[in-house]
């Protein structure tokens, strides 16, 4: 009985981490994973042998990759844009960063098929994944960088003041791309009235990044994100950079391979 247990657990250990190539999700978050299959990268990702994991509450799932070897030093936690997939994330993540000491960590965050609030996870729900998939990964504090895109920008604040106000401390740096606070979004306003402690965004340090082409400026452009930062600072929050990038639109961190290796070496180069 006991050896059967023991062969129930190990299986069970191995179905949680199966690389995409062979990935067995059921229900809820199969369902996800297979409209993920029509991303428009997703076969660059199957290439690249990421581990699919479940989510605890089996409604999705994550992508989570790493170069073959030991394990990387930093690590990523990436959140995709409206209607995205975090496959598609890991393949526009990759080519700036193979041949560095870092892992990725994308959350497939938007559940649902359609664009209501009810087919994404909340700012606490996805903190809940991010936790349990670091914490499975040994990822100490202070080696993580928070990346968000578009909407999944407009959550990262929720998300990183979760961190520091009531987590882990896991994030060193946040990256804001094309997506701008909103002061009326329902976990905004939860930052506001302290649901995540006392100024959790005190600690936190930030860069943002938008282009001067991006079709929604004030949404997701210069100008929203020259008010987000200084919305961050109001906040007690550290911004280190605010990169306009007057050639790019919409994406202008990754759309521009010199922003992307601009921030990482900054991420990089810390000491954690």
């Amino acid at each position: 009985m006991k050896m059967a247990t023991a062969i129930f657990i190990i299986l069970m250990l191995s179905w949680q981490s199966l690389p995409a190539s062979q990935v067995t999700l059921t229900g809820h978050a199969a369902e996800v994973y297979r409209r993920a299959q029509s991303g428009r990268w997703f076969a660059d990702a199957v290439k690249l042998n990421p581990d699919i994991l479940p989510t605890s509450d089996g409604r999705s799932f994550i992508v989570a990759w790493k170069a073959p070897g030991k394990e990387p030093k930093r690590w990523i936690v990436s959140l995709h844009g409206t209607q995205g997939f975090a496959t598609d994330d890991l393949a526009i993540w990759y080519p700036h960063l193979k041949n560095r000491d870092v892992g990725l960590i994308s959350v497939q965050w938007w559940t649902g098929t359609d664009d209501t609030s009810k087919s994404y996870y909340a700012p606490m729900q996805i903190y809940r994944e991010i936790d349990i998939a670091l914490q499975k990964r040994g990822v100490q504090p202070g080696t993580v960088m928070l990346h968000g895109f578009s909407r999944g920008s407009a959550n990262s604040y929720a998300v990183a003041a979760l961190d520091a106000g009531r987590g882990r401390h896991y994030f060193s740096l946040a990256v804001a791309s094309s997506g701008s606070v909103s002061l009326d979004y329902p976990p905004t306003r939860a930052i506001l009235a302290g649901a995540f402690g006392d100024h959790p965004l005190r600690s936190t340090r930030w860069i943002t990044i938008a282009g001067a082409r991006d079709p929604n400026p004030d949404r997701s452009g210069i100008p929203g994100m020259k008010r987000t930062a200084a919305w961050l600072r109001e906040q007690g929050a550290t911004v280190l950079e605010t990169i306009e990038d007057p050639d790019e639109g919409h994406g202008a961190l990754q759309r521009n391979a010199k922003n992307a290796r601009h921030v990482l070496d900054r991420f990089l180069n810390e000491q954690p």
